[in-house]
């Protein structure tokens, strides 16, 4: 491939995410939405009619058959992820993975060791480290701008009520919440900090055995993370990382970073932005977040759709190059993060939720 050449992509699957990928890819440069599978054929083709020149396919072997596709977006449930992706490997279709790669490690492994000896491009969509105020905080704390990062904090948490057929509390279908919500945060301490030194952990389960809530406590060389998520409340959805000559907030949802802030000290930080969604927090990070102030600064990157347009630029642009791995993005990268997943997971929970 050249560098002028646009990939064609085609997604699998039609739910919310497959939504924001087919909106945000006409914001990204090089990359075009050229097919969608589905095994109901009928949803395809609905989908496909909302996206002008999108043809349509009843299952993924069809689509990757077809010539119409350089890629596939596996938008699918977590359970699905492992037959798919390595049905695209064996097809030598590259691929990305919607979060997280597998619901489980040993399957993370099984892609990489069938990507590495076929020579496949395979990336998990973890839009959020790719968003412009992340990568540029990235690049903030490397130059120091906060000095010596002491601490990292991340919670992301939103309520929902239990339902055992829900994807978000159904075992089979790779449901808990730190696969849906925890996997960002420990991926992008990883992102900022490196590789953690030690994990200390306690999750709580609810009525189907999944985790409801989990809390983290992750060593790194000279800086301590902790890091919370669930579904049992409504966090604060803030990262907050504190140096020696300052503190750094991305406002809530993190996940969607549009802007990162940097405060003087920890206690202007947790007054001025505290995260959360009640009236008076909210209240306070409108009036307080506009207002010119000594010694803090701003920084906003702000950008069109949902944000998926700059993973699908970066991976793109790696597909373009024969690359077998997104540079910022490797496999080994999913899999640490599961590693650290599936060690939480393997102690037993500290309390079953069943309130929830």
């Amino acid at each position: 491939m050249t560098e002028n050449t646009t990939i064609r992509w085609g997604i699998a699957g039609t739910g919310t995410i497959a939504t924001q990928f087919a909106s945000d890819i006409g914001f990204a440069r090089g990359a075009t939405l050229s097919a969608v599978c589905s095994r109901d054929l009928a949803k395809a083709r609905q989908f496909a009619v909302r996206h002008s020149g999108v043809a349509s396919f009843g299952s993924l072997q069809s689509m990757i058959s077809s010539g119409e596709i350089d890629a596939v977006y596996i938008a699918t449930p977590n359970a699905v992820h492992l037959a798919q992706t390595l049905e695209c490997i064996a097809a030598g279709i590259p691929v990305l993975v919607e979060k997280p790669l597998t619901a489980s490690l040993g399957e993370a492994l099984e892609i990489e060791k069938a990507a590495r000896a076929a020579g496949s491009f395979v990336m998990e969509a973890l839009w959020s480290r790719y968003l412009p105020a992340t990568t540029n905080l990235r690049r903030a704390l490397r130059d120091g701008r906060i000095g010596t990062i002491r601490k990292l904090e991340a919670d992301l948490a939103w309520k929902h009520d239990y339902d055992p057929e829900s994807r978000f509390f159904d075992k089979s279908q790779g449901g808990g919440a730190l696969h849906d919500l925890g996997i960002y945060a420990i991926s992008l301490a990883r992102y900022l900090l490196g590789d953690p030194l030690s994990v200390e952990s306690s999750w709580r389960a609810a009525p189907s055995g999944v985790d409801i809530a989990s809390t983290l406590h992750m060593r790194f060389s000279g800086v301590t993370a902790e890091i919370r998520c669930g579904f049992n409340r409504q966090g604060s959805n803030r990262l907050l990382i504190e140096g020696d000559k300052g503190v750094v907030v991305i406002a809530a949802p993190f996940i969607k970073a549009e802007r990162f802030t940097v405060y003087p000290s920890r206690r202007l930080a947790d007054l001025l932005e505290p995260g959360g969604n009640s009236l008076p927090e909210k209240l306070r990070r409108k009036i307080f977040t506009r207002l010119p102030l000594p010694g803090v600064e701003r920084h906003v990157h702000g950008f069109q759709g949902s944000g998926l347009q700059f993973e699908i630029e970066a991976a793109s642009s790696a597909i373009r190059q024969g690359l077998g791995e997104e540079p910022d993005n490797r496999l080994e990268d999913a899999i640490a993060a599961l590693r650290v997943i599936d060690a939480v997971l393997a102690k037993p929970p500290a309390a079953q939720d069943t309130a929830a």
